[in-house]
Order: structure tokens, then C-alpha cells, then sequence
């Protein structure tokens, strides 16, 4: 219910403005809230890479926001801020307890993307995916009230309700890529206690990205260090011998 709460909160805000409220100003690659400045890091790199103009002020906003993800352990972006993923849930909602096998793309393919994406805006100078990111074009869409850009986070969906299981989210995300090298450095993870663990799997089962949990679940790691890890503590929510915990710091 927390992250729900989270979720549906940054909606809030980023309707806000078409309210007439001004405590919070922007998208999710640009924004002021109450006043202090926030960037998106990704669209800070594209800045910096395709218009190779340095501005302090853009800097000290991007850290703030990385400094707070980092603490917060990366990919919390992802599963708590981001409207994508909340899109992308929906899906496994409606997918429901299907069982037709559908493909599911490596969790390290985001790190390609990235790759790619900052390439391509190396090559031309052009901020692509701030042009094309779904994650922009939802946070556009409630600012502005407009509904035909959601066409491309729709077309997502489909694809993730017939072809392959959360791919974009999973996998293609050049950001949640970003977020997972910062989240393998993070002190805030899941912890695993070794001795209460029954091997239900229910954990697995509700875990969107449940790779992560192999090193504990097969090899009693006390962590969850992977990068991938979206701390959406689902985990924590399903394990009925409460063996998974929220740990801080480094084992």
C-alpha cells in the first residue's frame, strides 16, 4: 500500500500544474519541487554527451537526485516513482495466472541500451530518448493533459501482454540500466536470513525481477546485491516466515 501510495502521489504531481498549483514544476527529466531544482541523470548525460555545454546548476540538481536513489537503492525509481512501471504491473494483473510461456529478455540487456543510447546521442547530437522514453512521454502526457503519445506506452503493453513478460521495464530501459549500476552500490538492499527460509517460493512469485533472489534462495547469501533488485519489498510483503528483512549496509 506504500508504494502504491508513492506511485499514485507522483501522478498527483505531475498533474498538479493543470490544478494551478506550483509546488511542483516540470517532468520526470526536468523538474523543481518546492523550489529545488531535480534532473533526471540520463538526461543529464544526453545533455552533457550531444550538447557539450556544462552548466553547474544542472550538475548539482542530477546529484541530488542520484545522491537520493543511491541511498534509496537505485531501481526504487522503478518500482516506486516511475509511472511506467505502474503501466507495466497493470499488465501482469491482467495476464493474471496464465500459464502460456512467453519470452523473457535478460535483465542485462538494459545495460546495451544504455550503452546504445548514449552512443547514438554521442553520433548525433540529439537527446533520443528523452524524445521517445515512455517514462517521458507518460509524465508529458498527465502534464499536459494529452492522451495520443500514449499510442507507444499502449503498443508496450500489448507486447508485453502477447510476446515477452515486462520487457520494457526489465530489460530495455536505458534509465532502470543507469539505475542499476548505482543500485549495486547502494546500502539499502534485502536481506536474507537462511535459517527461516521453507523454499516456498512465494517470493519469487511476486518478485518482477526474481533472478535477483537465486544467490540467497540457492546459496544462503545474507544479501540481495544485484542491481536489478527495484526494492519494491514485494518479497517482504509474500514471505511467510519473514526470512527476507531490509537491511543497511554491506555483508
Amino acid at each position: 500500500m506504500a508504494r502504491r501510495g508513492v506511485q499514485l502521489l507522483m501522478i498527483a504531481l505531475l498533474a498538479s500544474p493543470l490544478a494551478g498549483l506550483t509546488l511542483f514544476r516540470g517532468n520526470l527529466a526536468a523538474a523543481e519541487l518546492l523550489g529545488l531544482p531535480l534532473s533526471d541523470p540520463l538526461a543529464f548525460l544526453q545533455a552533457q554527451i550531444g550538447g557539450r555545454v556544462f552548466v553547474l546548476s544542472y550538475l548539482v540538481s542530477t546529484l541530488i537526485v542520484v545522491g537520493t536513489y543511491f541511498l534509496l537503492g537505485g531501481r526504487s525509481f522503478c518500482g516506486w516513482v516511475c509511472p511506467v512501471n505502474l503501466l507495466t504491473e497493470l499488465a501482469d494483473r491482467l495476464r493474471g495466472s496464465e500459464k502460456i510461456d512467453r519470452a523473457t529478455l535478460p535483465l542485462s540487456a538494459n545495460y546495451w541500451t544504455l550503452a546504445l543510447v548514449l552512443a547514438m546521442v554521442a553520433l548525433t547530437g540529439v537527446p533520443l530518448f528523452e524524445l521517445l522514453s515512455p517514462i517521458g512521454i507518460v509524465s508529458r502526457a498527465i502534464v499536459f493533459g494529452s492522451l495520443l503519445p500514449l499510442l507507444l506506452v499502449g503498443a508496450i503493453l500489448l507486447v508485453e501482454l502477447l510476446v515477452a513478460r515486462r520487457v520494457w521495464c526489465r530489460s530495455l530501459c536505458p534509465l532502470g540500466g543507469f539505475y542499476s549500476l548505482l543500485g549495486r552500490l547502494s546500502p539499502l538492499r534485502v536481506g536474507f536470513v537462511a535459517e527461516r527460509c521453507t523454499h516456498c517460493n512465494e517470493c519469487t512469485a511476486v518478485c518482477p525481477v526474481e533472478e535477483v533472489l537465486a544467490p540467497s534462495l540457492e546459496q544462503n547469501s545474507p544479501q540481495v546485491v544485484a542491481g536489478a533488485c527495484t526494492r519494491c519489498m514485494a518479497c517482504l510483503d509474500a514471505c511467510p516466515t519473514k526470512a527476507l528483512t531490509v537491511t543497511l549496509g554491506y555483508k
